[in-house]
């Protein structure tokens, strides 16, 4: 009789065991939805603003995928510091202008050094590794 009792406690909790660890994942993914404003920037939020297009993010072993855990990038700076960088990288001569009107050329070896530093602020502004 003990043994019928334990067994129909058992095989409830095994079934709810079961069908818990087949939700977790459902409840794991994250919706995320995009949309474009009047000027025609793309948003992303947590939360539906206007007409919207729901992203399904999915879990991976390290957690989100997508980048959720990056900081979101400005689009518009990056688009800045890739100009920036073209511009230094096509010039033959680079002259710098403070606000004082005072003028200062580079020598090749320190336009180098601001083309370098160029790419470096590109790959990190831009969310680049």
């Amino acid at each position: 009789m003990k043994l019928h009792r334990a067994l129909s406690l058992k095989i409830p909790l095994a079934v709810l065991l079961l069908i818990l660890s087949t939700a977790i994942p459902a409840v794991a993914q994250s919706r995320v939805y995009q949309w474009k404003d009047a000027n025609g920037v793309v948003h992303y939020g947590d939360s539906a603003r206007g007409p919207a297009k729901s992203i399904l993010i999915k879990p991976t072993s390290s957690g989100l995928d997508g980048g959720a855990n990056r900081p979101a990038i400005d689009e518009a700076a990056c688009a800045g510091k890739r100009e920036q960088l073209k511009r230094y990288s096509s010039a033959s001569r680079v002259t710098e202008t403070n606000a004082l009107g005072e003028t200062r050329d580079y020598d090749d070896a320190q336009i180098k050094k601001l083309i370098e530093t160029t790419e470096a602020a590109v790959r990190s502004t831009c969310g680049e590794n």
